[in-house]
């Protein structure tokens, strides 16, 4: 029983690892960047239901939204991209944000709160994150 125990919380150890390691499909290339991201609230209103709000102003792409979402659709070019994550005010915990272009192909996790993304082929993009009901985030993409 004990082995089975320890077995149990060995493969929760690993899959905490695993969900926590960001991934990047073939062709697309993403780098860490600097641990600068703040608690601070995001400065797009919050909507209280329903998908996370979208604002696009010259190309950059702003996404408010609360708990575990999937973002509108949204269009960056080809090339490079900064993703910034804000962390949850309510528990200073960054959310984990996928990103996926418009045939449903995962690109990415991101678990840092800047990001660049690399070799985008371009076109329409949208995130899905996945945090606690309580988080308010706002993740924004800035086209290089």
């Amino acid at each position: 029983m004990n082995g089975l125990r320890a077995l149990i919380a060995a493969c929760l150890v690993l899959c905490a690892i695993v969900a926590c390691e960001p991934t990047i499909a073939p062709g697309a290339v993403g780098t860490p960047g600097g641990p600068s991201a703040t608690g601070s609230p995001p400065s797009a209103s919050v909507p209280a239901s329903g998908p996370p709000a979208l604002t696009v102003d010259g190309g950059v792409v702003q996404i408010t939204g609360l708990g575990t979402a999937r973002s509108p659709e949204f269009e960056l070019p080809a090339g490079s991209a900064g993703m910034t994550v804000s962390v949850c005010a309510s528990n200073q915990v960054i959310p984990f944000v996928t990103l996926f272009d418009a045939d449903n192909r995962k690109l990415g996790i991101i678990v840092e709160p800047e990001y660049e993304l690399r070799n985008l082929a371009g076109g329409t993009y949208y995130v899905d994150v996945a945090t606690n009901p309580s988080c308010v985030w706002t993740i924004v993409v800035t086209p290089a």
